[in-house]
């Protein structure tokens, strides 16, 4: 907004300093105009002067022969002033700047210097035939100067009519500037007018349209927020249910197989709750970033099978599930959101479906015989009996024209999430309608096949940890994993403890949480890194799936980092990334 506001007002300066400008150019011109009319008018007024003053000396002069000594003394002084005038007026008309004569033209220095009028001369000789005979008054000197006087009079008439004709040319030729000046100004003002004020008003309507955007944007994704808040409690409670279900069923039979369901229900949950880290990326307008790791298929699709498959029985269906002998293979995808696309399609199905049943069929078929990093491709088949849906809308969002779409349960991102996480797994989703009802959906996703893992590496064992944890259950947890890895652990409370801790003793690996009292694990690596200089690996284990505190913490001088709840092969394999590297520096 500030970078809008600037700039509109530097388009606003601009515009305001050329119009200024032109406004100067334009006053100032009119003002020589007026000076050039006001001079011009002078000289017309000397240049006709000039005709009176002739007549005038030569009517004083005949005073002065014929009155004799009778106030002679007046008259010979107003004949001398009446010389002088003249003598004065012409020395104006012929005032020169430097070589050039000021109020002639090519024209009137012809008239004036040139013949046929030669106006010059006749002036001198006239004004020195009227100054000889005021000297020597006689009355044959009368005819001869009335002769002079009226043809000097018709060339100054001529001349007169030349001055007129100069400065009305000089005084045309401003004009036309003047009206140029009009029209440049005119020409501006349309300029700014289309090429400053209507882009600035489109870039401020534009701007504003942007604001209402943002503002409905906004009131959209706090609405969404709302829904989600108010769903997000009853659809955590599904793969809750199936952990407590199946713990209850344990409880009864102490049969072990429970613990295994109960433990895939959780892992659903854990992917569930992954949802909610892509729904927040969503809502600010970011791409997920996949998290892919190796594993065996059948864990991954065991997850949502435990879960629905409990649901279905309660319901009263039927739930069948199949996997291929591929799928008990390991391959290297992001497991954890392809469980949750397949969990919600089972959730959709299940939820939809009345009467009859619900079936997974999952096959892993190799599509190239080369030997290329994506050379299988994982398909699943969901199917049910339930009433079908039209397929065109299903991504459209709840309307008040799709009043169905308000009884689409779940975290309200559905399938709409599915195809944006099948899209960048470079998956693809397709649903077909059932004879006589019902949905089947045909999901397939590529997969990078790995080879069968040989005994597990002992990089990780027999390493000294030091776990930075507030949390006492999870720091249980953690040692009790790292001890059936034969990893040794010292346990610190906060990140000022670990760093007392680390004053005295040396370890292979600090596990670090972020968020803890006292000093926090960001406060906590910058100490270590830049305080004590310990080249120590650095595991960030944290709950806080925030981008910006993650790479602030590798900013800091964070190894790598993991997102808790951390299971057991993803913290060794971790552990032996971070050992790996600290052993390659």
């Amino acid at each position: 907004m500030n970078n809008l506001v600037t700039r509109y007002r530097l388009k606003y300066l601009v515009a305001l300093v050329i119009m200024l400008l032109l406004l100067t150019m334009t006053t100032g011109l009119t003002l020589y105009l007026l000076e050039q009319q006001k001079q011009a008018a002078r000289v017309i007024n000397i240049a006709g002067m000039q005709r009176m003053l002739s007549q005038k000396a030569a009517l004083h002069l005949e005073y002065v022969i014929i009155m004799g000594e009778q106030n002679v003394a007046a008259d010979r002084q107003a004949l001398s002033n009446a010389l002088q005038l003249l003598q004065s007026n012409h020395d104006f008309l012929l005032m020169r700047d430097g070589d050039d004569y000021v109020h002639l033209n090519e024209q009137l220095h012809s008239w004036y210097f040139a013949q046929p009028g030669d106006l010059d001369n006749q002036l001198k000789q006239y004004m020195a035939l009227l100054s000889d005979a005021a000297n020597q008054p006689s009355l044959s000197q009368i005819q001869e100067i009335h002769t002079r006087s009226q043809l000097l009079l018709q060339d100054l008439d001529h001349a007169v009519l030349l001055f007129e004709d100069f400065t009305n040319g000089k005084i045309e030729r401003l004009r036309n500037l003047q009206l140029l000046m009009w029209l440049l100004g005119l020409f501006l003002l349309l300029a700014e007018i289309k090429w400053i004020f209507f882009p600035m008003e489109r870039s401020i309507a534009g701007a504003i349209e942007r604001l209402q955007q943002t503002r409905q944007k906004a009131e959209h994704a706090n609405q969404s927020r709302a829904m989600f808040l108010a769903r997000a409690s009853h659809e955590l409670r599904t793969p809750l249910q199936a952990v407590l279900g199946y713990l209850h069923l344990y409880q009864e039979s102490q049969r072990e197989g429970y613990l295994a369901q109960a433990n895939k229900a959780a892992q659903q949950l854990k992917a569930l709750i992954a949802s909610v880290e892509d729904y927040n990326r969503l809502s600010d307008e970011q791409q997920p970033e996949l998290n892919c790791h190796p594993a065996r298929l059948t864990d991954t699709l065991g997850q949502p099978v435990a879960t629905y498959r409990l649901l279905a029985r309660e319901k009263g269906l039927d739930f069948s599930y199949h996997f291929n002998s591929h799928s008990e293979k390991i391959f290297e995808c992001d497991h954890e959101r392809l469980s949750w696309v397949i969990g919600q399609l089972l959730d959709n199905a299940v939820k939809f479906t009345e009467q009859g049943g619900v079936s997974l069929a999952a096959r892993v078929e190799q599509i190239s015989a080369q030997d290329d990093e994506v050379n299988w491709r994982f398909y699943c088949e969901i199917e049910d009996s339930g009433p079908g849906f039209n397929i065109a809308l299903v991504n459209a969002p709840p309307t008040a024209n799709n009043p169905n779409g308000h009884h689409f349960q779940g975290l309200q991102l559905g399938l709409a999430r599915c195809n944006l996480l099948l899209a960048i797994m470079s998956g693809e989703l397709a649903f077909v309608a059932r004879e006589p009802h019902g949905t089947k959906a045909l999901l397939s996703v590529p997969l990078k096949r790995l080879p069968e893992p040989e005994q597990v590496s002992g990089v990780a064992r027999n390493s000294k940890v030091l776990l930075v944890e507030d949390n006492q259950l999870n720091a249980k947890i953690i040692e009790k994993m790292l001890e059936s890895m034969a990893i040794t652990s010292i346990h610190a409370s906060h990140g000022g403890q670990a760093v007392d801790v680390l004053a005295h003793q040396s370890f292979d690996v600090i596990l670090m949480d972020l968020n803890m009292p006292i000093m926090d694990g960001f406060k906590a690596i910058k100490e270590i890194r830049q305080t004590m200089m310990l080249s120590t690996p650095i595991l960030v284990l944290t709950a806080n799936t925030s981008e910006q505190a993650i790479k602030s913490a590798m900013q800091l001088g964070a190894t790598d980092y993991l997102f808790k709840p951390v299971e057991q092969a993803a913290l060794e394999r971790a552990l032996g990334k971070v050992l790996s590297l600290s052993d390659a520096e």
